[in-house]
């Protein structure tokens, strides 16, 4: 089985290559991007990896070494660090898009699975901008021919990142103090790291190899959620490797 991944060197997707890699069902793990990701020669499985750069806007013209059996994407940027909302727009919904259509182009023979992180309330309907664009590439992942689209929902991030987020790292501070607040109603709410996504992500791709990745289906009673389309949410993904 083969991979392809993008958004590699951020804080879910440096953890999830380092799982593929180990991971003996993958025989050839395509990581896209603009810049390689910073491995040791030791890392297990690093032969398998094949490194393909690439700037986003380029993707619809790229050419891919492998077929792909399953797609993972960890995309994701903030107004900050785009500087405006078209360039925001660009990585956390274009780019998105363009990455699912480059992987359905070169998808293996039985189709291509496609594993993207989106957000915690994510609605095409949201008065939020960020949440708005969440929901949207939803949407738009949704009619796409893909095989299986499983899309993860985090509430706030932790981990060390690369690029710093000064108001993450403010509420990483705090909801690190204040962790016991997340129950019950607010349970949906509790910070999750990146490794946790990544092990979820992981998990979900190699039970759906397995034959039984397609009868669960998330809380939310989203309209997305059906035989070829699940959503797992922030409660679910606390749960779910634990």
């Amino acid at each position: 089985m083969n991979a392809a991944i993008i958004g590699a060197t951020g804080l879910i997707g440096q953890c999830l290559l380092l799982n593929i890699l180990a991971d003996n069902r993958y025989q050839q793990v395509v990581v896209i991007g603009r810049r390689p990701p910073k491995l040791e020669a030791s890392t297990p499985g690093i032969e398998k990896l094949i490194f393909v750069e690439t700037q986003l806007n380029q993707l619809t013209e790229l050419s891919l070494p492998a077929s792909i059996d399953q797609a993972f994407c960890c995309l994701g940027t903030t107004i900050k660090q785009a500087g405006n909302q078209e360039n925001f727009i660009k990585v956390d919904h274009t780019a998105v898009i363009d990455f699912a259509k480059l992987v359905i182009k070169y998808q293996a023979q039985t189709g291509v699975e496609l594993l993207v992180v989106t957000a915690l309330d994510a609605n095409e309907k949201s008065s939020v901008f960020y949440n708005r664009v969440k929901g949207e590439v939803q949407r738009d992942l949704s009619q796409l021919p893909l095989s299986k689209l499983y899309i993860f929902q985090p509430s706030l991030l932790l981990g060390e990142r690369a690029h710093q987020r000064t108001l993450e790292d403010i509420g990483q501070k705090f909801f690190a103090i204040a962790s016991g607040i997340f129950i019950g109603p607010l349970a949906k709410y509790k910070p999750i790291t990146g490794k946790l996504v990544a092990d979820n992500m992981l998990a979900v791709a190699v039970k759906d190899q397995s034959g039984s990745g397609s009868s669960s289906g998330t809380d939310s009673g989203s309209q997305l959620d059906n035989l070829t389309i699940r959503i797992i949410d922030n409660k679910q993904m606390h749960r779910l490797v634990n």
